[in-house]
């Protein structure tokens, strides 16, 4: 550092490179991952668009919940961020491809209820087993050691940018 610099400066200059970097490296891989979204719903169905796979996720992963609740249509509405009347289209294209069930709630009739098909189950499983494959190839050549970082990195930013990201 030359003499007389602000050592602040040389902080914050390391810090935008790095900003930077990151900045560059969500540029290239974003239309990656959407491309990949629209090839993962293309899969579950060919009309299924990704709001429509964002809807069904959150079905097939409630469908596994422990305590054996079903998932409502207000709980698609709070994990996917996705307007009432947006969820509700999706999900009445899912349910015309015979991928979802919805029924009024027994315990309270304003309360609707969205469980899988077993049609939808089957075709979840196809495609994971096909995108599990794609990673594998993908990550070949990685440590598994390093695989597992990036995963704890991805869900450590998933966390913080779920709540201060606009």
């Amino acid at each position: 550092m030359a003499a007389g610099a602000d050592p602040g400066t040389v902080s914050e200059m390391t810090e935008s490179s790095a900003i930077d970097g990151l900045e560059a490296a969500f540029a290239t891989i974003g239309p990656i991952v959407k491309a990949r979204m629209v090839a993962i719903a293309a899969a579950i169905h060919p009309d299924l668009r990704p709001a429509g796979w964002g809807v069904l996720r959150v079905v097939l992963t409630g469908a596994q919940r422990p305590d054996g609740e079903a998932v409502t249509v207000s709980d698609i509405v709070a994990e996917t961020q996705m307007d009432k009347s947006v969820v509700s289209r999706q999900l009445r294209d899912l349910k015309e491809w015979g991928l979802v069930s919805v029924r009024r709630s027994d315990a309270d009739a304003r309360v609707f209820e969205v469980t899988p098909t077993p049609e939808a189950i089957a075709r979840h499983q196809a495609m994971r087993r096909a995108s599990r494959a794609q990673y594998r190839a993908v990550f070949g050549e990685w440590d598994e050691a390093d695989v597992e970082k990036l995963t704890e990195l991805l869900g450590r930013l998933a966390q913080s940018a779920l709540h201060r990201l606009d």
